[in-house]
């Protein structure tokens, strides 16, 4: 499976979403004035701050982007998603 959700965007201030993509770990985020999605191998290496690579997605007038609509956001990590397949980890399994 290519992409598989642990969970979709939800929630406000912040809006988040966790999944997998290619068998890496994703982890987005939408608060304050910026969206960003984070790749590592596993949810434990993200949380290790062992982070292949990172991407700042957007920017919105301060504070607003805790506040995104889900479709945005979804458009947001599919962005991000398209970003780390352009730019393939050396390490790829």
């Amino acid at each position: 499976m290519i992409l598989k959700w642990i969970y979709k965007p939800s929630g406000n201030c912040p809006v988040q979403a966790e999944g997998h993509f290619l068998g890496y770990y994703f982890y987005f985020r939408s608060r304050w004035d910026s969206a960003r999605i984070e790749f590592s191998k596993t949810a434990e290496d993200w949380e290790e701050n062992r982070i292949i690579r990172r991407y700042y997605l957007g920017s919105f007038p301060a504070a607003e982007a805790g506040w995104i609509s889900t479709k945005l956001a979804i458009r947001l990590i599919y962005k991000g998603l398209l970003l780390f397949l352009i730019r393939w980890p050396s390490d790829s399994k």
